[in-house]
This record gives structure tokens, C-alpha cells and sequence, in this order.
């Protein structure tokens, strides 16, 4: 169903009362609504809370559509959430309806000698990523001033290459959501296995990553260049920055392999949306130049791995537990876990920094990085994040998990041999 209110994430008696509060603070006449003492873009904007829609609407999408069928149904009467409900979904269905297009984007890309050496060719959720030394003619762009923004420099940084992604989609938000995520997924593997087991030798004002997003993005449909009146950028670009110790492409296309390996497994993961998001917050740990802001991405990607799956609060002393289970030494895991997590704290609340942040920053990627490794490629019989957080929370002492078992076993003995009795008992 493109929209809907199945698991109702608001309740029933708020989201009347914020319709009828739309209702009285309106008026129609002659099918035009007139506005009265009310905040219709606050109202307009939390709206999209009580419901649920197709993943493949934006955030955007989905608050526009709501808008929509908010209004058409109050210029016929009054407002009722069956109602909001048909309308909105009427007008998804048409708009998933909307047959799909090409599109193609490209943005310079983080590599030294590129023109020296083969490139690279990967899919990922349906998108195709690839490395070019030289754009196609059609792709070629100019410089040009953009009102409101200032003068695009296209060639920027100069003697770098370019990545370029493909998809279809209905529209140009769709398309360019879609390759944007493709493009951070792969990055965020890359960053991971390229950084393996190692400390990052990077300055203070440089990310630990080795890729991070070009200064534009440049969209097309077809062969049309969809930007000259309005640009996709990475407001945290930094030219001196990216233009600083970028990966050399040998070595590059040296993990390149093992990211293709490590996105073939994430395909069909049955952890893939957990694993997605944890990689997402890595990468903007590993892409940002704020150790601060690194440290809370990461802490944020182990709560998202070891957090309970629908807790709105967050137990801290769990997470480190569970976080610490297949370390070697978990006393001390604990314990730098728990450091990290006062670091975090502290920052949060009262803009601490302490002078360890990178070293501990350091040691969170590096964890990170091994627990979604093995679950990629070590834990296949991992069938959802609740069962994976069943296995770490069995206690770490053999012996006291082989007793469970034959415990275990037992009471499976018994179970069997009582059906094998009633079945006999019925013939």
C-alpha cells in the first residue's frame, strides 16, 4: 500500500485533534481555503508522523503529498482521517504510478592518477557506479553562475576524475536520493576495509576516509543537464581538505575487490537495513573533519547495532555489554566503551572535548568496522537484529553455555518422545 496508518505510529485521538485544529483555524469559499490563526506549515509539517509510506518517497515527497490531500479534502467539508487517508492514498498510487526515467550524475572524485589506470565498475540497490578518467561529451559542463548561490566551477578541484552513477526513477529527487545513498554505501565500505586494523594518520583538519563526496553533483535525465537552476552540493566541502593526501588509484583499486564482496553480501543481508544505516553514520564519522561530531556518529552507529530495535530509551550499560562480547580482553572493552560513552556525554550537554578524543574515536571505528565484518561475512545464520542480540546477550562462560545446552537438549528429548507417545496413543 503506497500510504497507510497500519501500525498507527500516532494515535487516533492526536491526529484528530491536529485536523480539527486545521478545520477551525480554516475556511473555504468558492473552493479556495482561507487561513485564520493558524501555523499551516508547522501543522503541514508534522503530519507526515502518522503515517507510513512506499520507501521510495522522500521525506519531501511524502510531506507535499500530504499537504495535497489535506487540502482536498478540506475544500470538500470537513477533515476525517479515513478521509485524509483515501485521498493520500489516492494520489500515491498515481504518483507510483508515473512510468520511470534515466538518470545520470557525476561528481569529482577523491583519487590521485587516475588517467594512469583502469577504473571500476560497481552496482549497488540499483545503481550503477563507476569511475571515469574523462566525461562523456554530454556530460560536459561549464562554468555558470547560479542565482543564489554563486558561480559554479565545474573543473574544481582540477586533475581529479569523476564518479558517475546511473538509475531510473519517476523524478529527479527520487533518482538523485537514490545515488546519493549508492554512493555513500559504497564509500562507507571502502573507507572501512581501506582503514582496516589501523590507525588513521590524518591531521586534525583532515577525515580519517579516504573518499568523500566532489563539492557538486551534477544531474541529468537522458542526456539533459537538469542543473542550471539549481545545484546538489555537500555543504561541508572543503577544497583544501579534499585536495589533501587523496588515495592513490593503485591502491585504491586495490579494495576495490573486497568492497564489491562486502556489498554483494549487504545486498541480501538479512540485517541489510540495520547494516545500511550503521555504515551510513560511519561514513559521516569517517568523511568529517570535527572529531567531536565523528565520535557521536560512530557511538550512534554502535547504538543502532546494539540498542534495542524499537527502545525509544537508550540503555547505555547494555550497549557497552552487548558491544563487548566477542572482544578479546571484555573487561577492557568495557571500560574504554564506557570512557567513550562519558566523552560522548559530555559534549552533548556541555561541549566538552577531551584531549584523547581521536584515540578514542579511533578504537570506535576499528570495533565497528570488525562487528559489521563479521556479521557480512561470518554470522549468515543471523536471521534478524532481535536474534542477533539474543546470541550477545548469552553469557561469555563456555562451560556454563554447554550445560544450557544439554539442558536444552533434554527438555527437546522430552517434547519429542510425549508426541511420539500421543501419536502412538491415537492409532
Amino acid at each position: 500500500m503506497p500510504i497507510r496508518r497500519k501500525t498507527k505510529p500516532v494515535p487516533d485521538i492526536e491526529l484528530e485533534a491536529l485536523l480539527k485544529r486545521y478545520e477551525e483555524g480554516t475556511s473555504v469559499s468558492n473552493g479556495r481555503i482561507q487561513f485564520h490563526h493558524l501555523d499551516s506549515d508547522e501543522l503541514e509539517r508534522i503530519l507526515p508522523d502518522a503515517f507510513e509510506a512506499d520507501p521510495s518517497f522522500t521525506p519531501r515527497q511524502l510531506r507535499f503529498l500530504l499537504r495535497k490531500a489535506l487540502l482536498n479534502c478540506r475544500r470538500q467539508g470537513g477533515l476525517t482521517i479515513d478521509g485524509l487517508v483515501s485521498e493520500a492514498h489516492r494520489l500515491a498510487k498515481n504518483q507510483i504510478a508515473k512510468p520511470e526515467q534515466s538518470y545520470a550524475m557525476w561528481t569529482k572524485f577523491r583519487a590521485k592518477r587516475m588517467s594512469f589506470f583502469s577504473g571500476f565498475r560497481l552496482n549497488w540497490d540499483g545503481v550503477t557506479l563507476e569511475s571515469a578518467k574523462h566525461l562523456p561529451r554530454y556530460m560536459v559542463v561549464e562554468e555558470y553562475l547560479l542565482s543564489g548561490h554563486g558561480r559554479i566551477y565545474p573543473r574544481r578541484p582540477e586533475f581529479f576524475g569523476y564518479l558517475i552513477t546511473r538509475c531510473n526513477a519517476r523524478e529527479e529527487e527520487n533518482a538523485v536520493t537514490r545515488m546519493l545513498k549508492a554512493t555513500e554505501i559504497f564509500m562507507a565500505v571502502f573507507n572501512m576495509y581501506e582503514m582496516w586494523g589501523r590507525w588513521s594518520h590524518g591531521a586534525e583538519r583532515w577525515a580519517d576516509g579516504k573518499l568523500w563526496n566532489g563539492p557538486h553533483h551534477f544531474v541529468f535525465r537522458g542526456k539533459r543537464f537538469l542543473g542550471h537552476d539549481r545545484i546538489w552540493y555537500d555543504p561541508n566541502y572543503d577544497e583544501e581538505a579534499w585536495k589533501s593526501f587523496p588515495i592513490d588509484m593503485p591502491e585504491l583499486l586495490d579494495v576495490i575487490p573486497r568492497t564489491r564482496g562486502a556489498l554483494h553480501r549487504l545486498s541480501g543481508h538479512p540485517l541489510r537495513t540495520l547494516l545500511v544505516d550503521v555504515l551510513r553514520l560511519m561514513q559521516e564519522a569517517m568523511s568529517t573533519r570535527d572529531q567531536n561530531y565523528s565520535l557521536l556518529r560512530y557511538w550512534s552507529a554502535l547504538e543502532q547495532l546494539y540498542g534495542e530495535p524499537h527502545g525509544r530509551e537508550k540503555n547505555y550499560s547494555r550497549i557497552i555489554q552487548r558491544a563487548a562480547f566477542a572482544e578479546y580482553d571484555k573487561e577492557l572493552a568495557r571500560w574504554k566503551l564506557a570512557h567513550i560513552s562519558r566523552m560522548r556525554n559530555g559534549y552533548v550537554h556541555a561541549g566538552d572535548s577531551d584531549d584523547d578524543l581521536r584515540v578514542m574515536t579511533q578504537y570506535l571505528r576499528m570495533l565497528l568496522s570488525r562487528h559489521v565484518n563479521a556479521l557480512l561475512f561470518g554470522n549468515e545464520h543471523v536471521r534478524s537484529h532481535a536474534h542477533w542480540l539474543e546470541i550477545v546477550d548469552l553469557p561469555d562462560n563456555e562451560a556454563l553455555l554447554e550445560e544450557r545446552k544439554a539442558v536444552i537438549d533434554q527438555r527437546l528429548a522430552i517434547i519429542r518422545r510425549s508426541r511420539a507417545v500421543a501419536h502412538e496413543g491415537s492409532e
